[in-house]
C-alpha cells in the first residue's frame, strides 16, 4: 500500500475473552468495548481466524500486502469508533461490530476459491471538516471518511500488472470528486472531504482473454449532499492491456446499438412511468453505447442501467441479460463469448 504505514500493532493472541489480544492491556476505547462484550469478542475471534487463514493462503509475495490491508482496517476503526465520553457505548460497540463483520465476511471471500488469484487492497482517509461544521460525535466525528476496496491479481505477468494498475485507477477516478484519476497515482485525502463514502471494486469474469469488474460508490457527499450512489463495469482485454471497446465485441455493420437499443426499449416501457427519468428514451442511445454499462458474463451482455440516466435512485430500474444465442450473429469473429 504505497505511503500508507499505520504503526498500529496486529492483534496478538491471547485466551482472555476469547480475544485475539489479551485483554489484561486493553488500552483503546475499542479493545476495552471488545474485551467487556461477549458478542464483540467473538466477532474479533472470528475475524483473527479468517485473517490467519488468508495470511497462510497468501503466497509470500502478497503476504505483506494482507498484514498492510490489516493495519489501514485497525487504523479505520480507531478513528470511526470513538467513544470521548459524549458517544454512547452502545453505539461504539455497534460501530466495532459493523467493522468487525465486514472485515471478516472480506477475509472469507479472500479464503474462498479464488484466493490464489485475487487478494483484497483496502484504504481509510479522513479530512477534517471545515471550521464551523457540526462536531455532534454521534452523527458527524469532525472528519469526512473515504473507504475504498479494490481486487489485486497476484499473478505477477506484465498483463496482470497492467490489471491491477488499471484497476486501482479506474476506482480512484469514481472515488474522487471530480471523476479524475490521481496524477501521481495516489489516493489523496481530500477525496474524503465531503462527507461519508465507501468505493468497492469486486471480480467478476476472468480467463486469459477477459477480465470483467463492478465498481460502485455509496454514501453521503460525492451526490450533492444527500445519499446515493453509481457505478460502472470495468471491462478490460488482458492481451490488448486495455478496457473493452463496443467494436471488440460487434461488427460496426450489424447494427447491434439499434437491435439491443429497441430490446431495452421494450422492456422499460413496461415498467411503471413514475420509475423512469422523463428524458430516458433520449438518454437510452448514450447508454447502449457505453462499455461502461455493459457486464459480461456467460450468460450473455447484461445492460446495467445507470442511476438517473433511466431511472431513479428510490426505485433503480433492474440490468437486463441478453443471452449470448440472441446475440451471436453480431459479434466479431474475433471475440470469444465468455465460458
Amino acid at each position: 500500500m504505497r505511503n500508507i504505514c499505520f504503526l498500529l500493532p496486529l492483534l496478538a493472541t491471547s485466551a482472555a475473552l476469547a480475544a485475539s489480544f489479551d485483554c489484561t492491556k486493553a488500552m483503546t476505547p475499542q479493545e476495552k468495548a471488545i474485551c467487556s462484550s461477549p458478542e464483540l469478542s467473538v466477532a474479533d475471534d472470528k475475524m483473527a481466524a479468517a485473517y490467519k487463514a488468508v495470511l497462510a493462503a497468501a503466497r509470500p509475495e502478497m503476504a505483506a500486502k494482507v498484514r498492510d490491508g490489516q493495519r489501514v482496517w485497525l487504523r479505520a476503526i480507531a478513528d470511526h469508533c470513538i467513544n470521548p465520553g459524549s458517544t454512547p457505548p452502545t453505539a461504539l460497540a455497534e460501530c466495532v461490530l459493523g467493522y468487525y463483520e465486514t472485515r471478516t465476511a472480506e477475509l472469507q471471500r479472500l479464503s474462498g476459491t479464488n484466493h490464489d488469484a485475487f487478494i483484497t487492497q483496502f484504504i481509510y482517509l479522513t479530512w477534517p471538516d471545515a471550521p464551523g461544521e457540526s462536531s455532534d460525535l454521534e452523527e458527524n466525528p469532525g472528519f469526512g471518511t473515504l473507504r475504498a476496496t479494490w481486487p489485486e491479481s497476484t499473478n505477477d505477468t506484465p498483463e496482470w500488472k497492467a490489471w491491477n494498475k488499471a484497476i486501482e485507477a479506474a476506482t480512484q477516478s469514481l472515488a474522487s470528486l471530480d471523476g479524475e484519476k490521481s496524477p501521481s497515482g495516489e489516493w489523496l485525502k481530500e477525496w474524503a472531504a465531503e462527507g461519508e463514502s465507501e468505493v468497492y471494486a469486486s471480480v467478476g469474469f476472468y480467463s486469459e482473454e477477459l477480465v470483467t469488474a463492478s465498481i460502485g460508490i455509496e454514501g453521503m457527499g460525492h451526490f450533492a449532499g444527500h445519499p446515493g450512489g453509481s457505478s460502472i463495469e470495468f471491462n478490460w482485454l488482458l492481451k490488448q492491456k486495455r478496457e473493452l471497446r463496443p467494436e471488440d465485441v460487434f461488427r460496426k455493420d450489424s447494427q447491434w446499438e439499434r437491435i439491443i437499443e429497441a430490446r431495452c426499449s421494450k422492456e422499460l416501457q413496461e415498467l411503471d412511468a413514475d420509475r423512469l427519468a422523463d428524458d430516458w428514451e433520449e438518454a437510452l442511445p448514450k447508454v447502449v453505447l457505453d462499455s461502461r454499462n455493459w457486464r459480461l458474463n456467460v450468460e450473455g451482455l447484461t445492460m446495467v442501467f445507470p442511476e438517473y440516466a433511466v431511472g431513479g435512485h428510490v426505485a433503480p430500474v433492474s440490468p437486463l441479460t441478453i443471452p449470448w444465442a440472441t446475440l451471436r450473429p453480431l459479434l466479431q469473429s474475433s471475440f470469444t463469448i465468455p465460458e
